[in-house]
């Protein structure tokens, strides 16, 4: 081959790198730009477990017939998207204590890197804000608070004030009735066929525990708004919402005149190839002695063969699409549920990605329940390594701590593919387990871990 060949060659290969470095960045581009009609009304949404999306889908349907809708989750949405639209309606969870759910995150950042350049971008924008909270937390709507106010700065117009509502108390359920039936839950009736107590629950009990319980509930029907439903009822994370009628909510029937059926909600710790719903639920007890409205009907006052009604709610902020990639799965207690439908999940596929699970309970004597709860996966080729910390016991600690003491491998096992599932409860582990995160991984690589949907919290 003489130079002048070579050369050609060389830059040929140069021109295909350059062409195809510019085909990838044409698509992103593409990709990264709703395709919104400037006439149309931008319903967005952001959202931790869907009820956030089911209240921008039914405001939009309920506009159909008179003017053009896009709906849009709140992760896909850029500020200069808002530029092409007059008219923007914004339905928002908040999570935890006052934060934006992990689909707002990016663009909540935009907005106060905006205001605070003092310019004024959407002052064409005519704009509602809905906001989905729970009284019970100081930061009640928070996030929509703050988008409302951000809104505002940067020149939008508030068509209505900003509405608030009690999602844990349905005062959302009246937004629902324009939702498309494709939208709907599905409507189950369930048989309790078994339950069975994980720790010892005596003595827990009387260290200040309360036991876990594994539940198995046969599906006896299950149902849309418009069809029989035989498979694919629930995806890994999704969420069965367990309804509790007036009557089993107090032994005293006078107290249940105009008293509402109650939900009480669970996530999931099967797969559909399995057969049934699988709960673990922790059983509460409260000061007077007794039991949790939802806890006490599942783990105590259900006979077997009893039937309970519920729903499945679908949380697709907890499916992880990619089976190939590392995956770490952290819960402690009843969290163990999400872990388990996880692994389960991956269990069944060939070839998939590496799993390691951390866990946390009590006392180990008595709550070492990893293995029988995790069964018959708790050997599945794809499980990586289990962790398991004891907070009751001497040096013990909390499943943060467990992840502080792995730090360096942790950090390489999540790499830059790696996903994060947490499942549990959100005031103590939840929040530990999320600054033991962004130490480990530094806040460039724990933003990443966000951004790109790797990061996967189920928290209540």
């Amino acid at each position: 081959m003489t130079e002048t060949h070579r050369l050609f060659l060389a830059l040929l290969s140069i021109s295909l790198y350059l062409l195809w470095v510019a085909v990838l960045l044409f698509k992103q581009r593409k990709a990264s730009n709703l395709d919104v009609s400037e006439h149309a009304t931008l319903v967005v949404y952001a959202s931790q477990t869907g009820t956030a999306e089911k209240v921008a889908r039914a405001k939009a349907a309920a506009l159909a017939d008179m003017e053009t809708t896009s709906v849009v989750s709140m992760s896909d949405l850029k500020l200069d998207t808002l530029s092409h639209v007059s008219k923007a309606i914004f339905v928002v969870s908040t999570y935890g204590e006052g934060e934006p759910p992990d689909a707002g995150r990016k663009f909540s950042s935009i907005l106060k890197k905006a205001y605070s350049q003092s310019v004024l971008p959407l002052s064409h924008l005519s704009f509602e804000v809905v906001g989905l909270g729970d009284r019970q937390y100081t930061s009640f709507c928070a996030f929509a608070v703050s988008l409302f106010d951000g809104l505002n700065q940067l020149g939008g117009k508030a068509a209505s004030p900003l509405m608030t509502l009690d999602s844990s108390k349905g005062e959302h359920l009246s937004l629902l009735d324009n939702l498309p039936s494709k939208n709907t839950e599905t409507s189950l009736v369930l048989t309790v066929n078994k339950r069975t107590c994980l720790n010892t629950v005596n003595q827990t009990l009387a260290s200040g525990g309360r036991g876990l319980y594994a539940l198995s509930l046969g599906i006896q029907k299950a149902q849309t708004a418009t069809s029989w439903v035989d498979d694919s009822l629930w995806e890994a994370g999704d969420i069965l919402e367990v309804h509790i009628p007036a009557s089993q909510q107090n032994t005293n029937a006078e107290d249940n005149v105009g008293r509402e059926t109650a939900t009480r909600s669970y996530t999931i710790a099967s797969v559909t190839s399995e057969g049934d719903i699988k709960l673990v639920v922790r059983q509460v007890v409260k000061e007077d002695g007794t039991l949790g409205l939802g806890s006490g009907l599942l783990t105590h006052s259900s006979k077997l063969a009893d039937s309970i009604s519920g729903t499945i709610r679908k949380n697709e902020s907890a499916y992880i699409s990619d089976t190939q990639c590392p995956l770490i799965l952290i819960a402690a207690g009843s969290g163990i549920a999400g872990v388990r439908a996880q692994l389960a999940k991956r269990a069944s596929l060939q070839n998939a990605g590496p799993v390691w699970v951390f866990y946390g309970e009590r006392h180990a004597e008595f709550d070492d329940v990893l293995d029988i709860t995790l069964s018959p996966f708790h050997q599945a080729a794809c499980l990586h390594k289990k962790s398991t910390i004891f907070s009751r016991d001497e040096n013990g600690g909390y499943v943060q701590h467990l992840l502080q003491q792995h730090s360096k491998q942790v950090n390489a096992f999540i790499g830059s593919e790696g996903h994060v599932y947490v499942c549990g409860d959100f005031a103590g582990m939840g929040k530990g387990v999320d600054e033991i995160l962004k130490s480990i991984l530094g806040d460039g690589r724990y933003e990443k871990l966000h951004e790109q949907g790797r990061y996967h919290r189920d928290l209540y």
